[in-house]
């Protein structure tokens, strides 16, 4: 097979040319979004030439390309830290034996998810509950060639935290229609920092042995990708930022103001290209930085400074 145009001029050892930055914001826009993503890679004529839906479809591609399982996810937890927040909930509902489908029934163990969200649905409808929007997967038993069953149905949800829906009714629901609980179920408040979500989309598809169902409720919000930006970057800047100040969160933090520096990764291709993932959190201490300034110009009189601990405060 022939070798692509890009792949052969970097054999032959000719300049790319771009260098490509693309956020990819997970929230409402930058300025207040929790969760945000950038990568940074050499970008093609052809790529800088791009109309600007060609360029979002890169974009895209770059958070759900399943070029090796640990990309295959990005988009998954691009779109759970756009839709969902601190304080949601992280839900887990299992079987017993009597309720446990056979190991080769995956459509019963769909039919019960459904059956369970239409519980929760009606639940919201008739106590005047906004219903929440929600993540799933579904990881079934596997039978093996040799006719071993590998684990147990069950099935993992993130789900919005709404006014009225607590974590004990998301328990209780999930039960047959006499209203018996089907197995064990566990809901806890979901964690969003230091990877958390990540952590989460990451223990959904854990079992490589098992088969898995991602599904999620109609009408989320998908992570924004700003147009690219092809100038702010050399390759000198970026080889700089993939090895020296790789960990460097002091760095980061300068070059994206309002966010918290989580972690960086660089991967390098057969050809030489460096593609650098940053992750970044929402810096809260940014936040109340920015109030204190903004009160401070309006001339607030409730603002005033702790002099014996050498700094200002708000009322």
């Amino acid at each position: 097979m022939a070798a692509r145009p890009t792949e052969d001029k970097l054999k032959r050892g000719v300049k790319v040319g771009f260098y490509r930055e693309q956020k990819h914001i997970c929230g409402k826009d930058y300025e207040t979004a929790g969760y945000m993503e950038v990568d940074l890679y050499e970008a093609t004529a052809a790529q800088h030439n791009a109309s600007l839906r060609g360029k979002k479809k890169e974009a895209t591609s770059l958070a759900q390309q399943a070029y090796n399982d640990k990309r295959a996810k990005r988009y998954h937890v691009q779109l759970v830290n756009t839709n969902f927040k601190q304080g949601d909930y992280s839900w887990t509902g299992t079987y017993d034996d009597n309720h446990l489908p056979g190991a080769d029934d995956k459509e019963q163990a769909d039919r019960d998810w459904a059956n369970f969200m239409k519980r929760v649905y009606r639940w919201c409808d008739k106590n005047g509950v906004e219903r929440p929007k929600w993540v799933m997967a579904t990881e079934y038993s596997t039978r093996g060639d040799d006719g071993k069953v590998t684990g147990r149905h069950h099935h993992h949800a993130i789900i919005q935290r709404t006014k009225g829906l607590d974590r004990d009714i998301l328990e209780e629901l999930w039960c047959d229609r006499k209203g018996e609980p089907m197995g064990l179920c566990r809901c806890e408040y979901l964690t969003m920092e230091h990877g958390s979500a990540a952590s989460l989309v990451q223990y959904i598809s854990k079992n490589k042995r098992c088969d898995r169902h991602w599904r999620q409720s109609r009408g989320l919000e998908k992570p924004k990708t700003p147009k690219p930006n092809d100038t702010k970057w050399s390759k000198r800047k970026l080889h700089e930022a993939s090895t020296v100040h790789i960990d460097d969160a002091e760095y980061w933090e300068r070059l994206y103001p309002g966010f918290k520096f989580d972690r960086a990764e660089t991967n390098i291709s057969d050809f030489g290209q460096r593609h650098t993932l940053v992750i970044m959190y929402r810096d809260t201490r940014f936040k109340r930085k920015q109030r204190y300034r903004e009160r401070s110009r309006n001339g607030d009189d409730n603002l005033h400074c702790g002099q014996d601990r050498g700094r200002c405060e708000v009322s």
